[in-house]
Formats: C-alpha cells, sequence, structure tokens
C-alpha cells in the first residue's frame, strides 16, 4: 500500500466503523468454530499491517508477518513485539507448525494467490485453521482498491475454489459487511459515473474510501456490524461487501 494508506489505516483503526466491526467478526467466529483453541506461539497474521488484530490476540502470543517495515513500525507502536518481515508466498516459517493463521484483507494484494493459499497449507499443522477475508464482488473495483492495490476482487465460487485447491476445508464461510451493502453499492456506481463525466481515472490519483465520519454516523454503524457479528456465529449471510471464511486444514 502507499505510505499514506497505512497512515490513515494507523489513525482510524480503533475507531473506525470497518476495522472495529470486522474485528468483532472474526473475534465472533473464532470463539464459535474453532474447536480447538491455538497454542501460545502458534498463531500468524500474515500481512498483519499496523498491528491491530495482532493487538487483539496478545492472548495466544501471535507473530506477525509483513513485507513492509513501515507496518513494523506502526505495529510496535501498538506494543506488538512478535515480528517479522517476509515474503507471504515464501514464508519463512517451519512446516505443519502453526494451529491458526490470519490473512486478512491480505489475498487480494497477492498476484499469485494460490501459491500464497498453498504456503499457508504447508505452514499450519494438520487440523489447523485458516481465518480469511477477502473484498467481493469485481462489479465494485473502484479507486478504493488501485489505492490499496488490489490485484482482484472475489465471487464466493472463486474464492471457494482457491480454498479448495491448496487443500482446504471451509467451516464458516460467508459474506459480511452485509447492512450496508446497498449503501456502499450506489456510492461506488455514483463514484463511477462522476469520474467518467470528469474524466478522473487515473490511477495516481486512485485513494481508500477511508473517510473519518462524525461519531452520530460511525457508532452507529459499528452496532450495526457488532449484530451481523452476533448472526454470523449462527448463520451465513447472503451478500454483502466482503467474504469471510474460517477454514481446516485437511
Amino acid at each position: 500500500m502507499n505510505v499514506e494508506e497505512y497512515e490513515r489505516m494507523y489513525s482510524l483503526e480503533d475507531t473506525y466503523w470497518w476495522f472495529q466491526g470486522r474485528m468483532r467478526m472474526i473475534e465472533a467466529i473464532l470463539a464459535r468454530y474453532m474447536r480447538q483453541k491455538p497454542r501460545k506461539g502458534r498463531v500468524l497474521d500474515v500481512g498483519c499491517g499496523t498491528g491491530l488484530m495482532l493487538s487483539r490476540l496478545k492472548k495466544w502470543e501471535p507473530t506477525g508477518l509483513d513485507f513492509s517495515r513501515l507496518a513494523m513500525n506502526f505495529s510496535r507502536k501498538r506494543g506488538v513485539r512478535n515480528l517479522t518481515i517476509g515474503d507471504v508466498v515464501r514464508l519463512p516459517v517451519q512446516s505443519n507448525s502453526m494451529d491458526l493463521i490470519l490473512a486478512l484483507d491480505l489475498i487480494e494484494h497477492i498476484e499469485r494467490d494460490d501459491l500464497m493459499a498453498k504456503e499457508f497449507h504447508r505452514v499450519l499443522r494438520r487440523g489447523g485453521y485458516l481465518m480469511a477475508t477477502v473484498p467481493a464482488h469485481q462489479s465494485l473495483w473502484s479507486d478504493h482498491d488501485i489505492a490499496l492495490h488490489h490485484f482482484r476482487r472475489y465471487s464466493a465460487r472463486g474464492f471457494l475454489k482457491l480454498l479448495r485447491d491448496a487443500g482446504f476445508k471451509p467451516v464458516k464461510f460467508s459474506f459480511g459487511i452485509t447492512f450496508t451493502y446497498p449503501v456502499v453499492v450506489t456510492f461506488r456506481k455514483l463514484q463511477l459515473m462522476w469520474q467518467r463525466q470528469v474524466g478522473i481515472n487515473s490511477p495516481a490519483r486512485a485513494k481508500s474510501h477511508l473517510i473519518p465520519l462524525p461519531k452520530f454516523l460511525n457508532t452507529p454503524l459499528i452496532w450495526l456490524l457488532h449484530m451481523e457479528a452476533f448472526l454470523l456465529k449462527y448463520i451465513d449471510l447472503p451478500f454483502g461487501v466482503s467474504l469471510i471464511t474460517l477454514c481446516r486444514k485437511v
């Protein structure tokens, strides 16, 4: 990602509805569907970014891995210490050594996502878990994806195929960020129409859609996603901006 995107992410993650809601969904799914809790030191957050999930899962003494030294610096500001720089398609980790891998909004950044999925499978012990989220629907592609250096957005069928081809069996597979989906779709379509009309389509001018919101808007959005997190413990959601899965190595 661009330097300014890391800075924006770090400044917003502790309060912004998207990050706080996604974090609650992940925690809810892990608590509901993992049959065996991971051992300390056997959790790897690949593409850990600025360290939000590492700080939330510190009871498991996770390790954060990212290719960016800037990301490492932001993670250290959160008090995270178990950090390593590495290539996500050549993980510097022993085979069959991890109980849980987190890949949160990471896979879409990697051109050879099939190689990365196979690396996840290699590193996990038999029966270990992969917790992953990706952006859904290529039709929602926008300058947000360009600014964050995405290669693609995923269909449910395509994401399932990627996981199964790598040797994973989904335990939980659902769309997420569902309640705000109509708003996001409308915003993206209107933005695209406006950009075409005024002729703004340069990748150099692309920016993410992490727009600071006033508290009276941000707080209700967080509670909406907390409701989604509760529902995800019991049902799969039929549509949404993201895809979210917990799957096991078989």
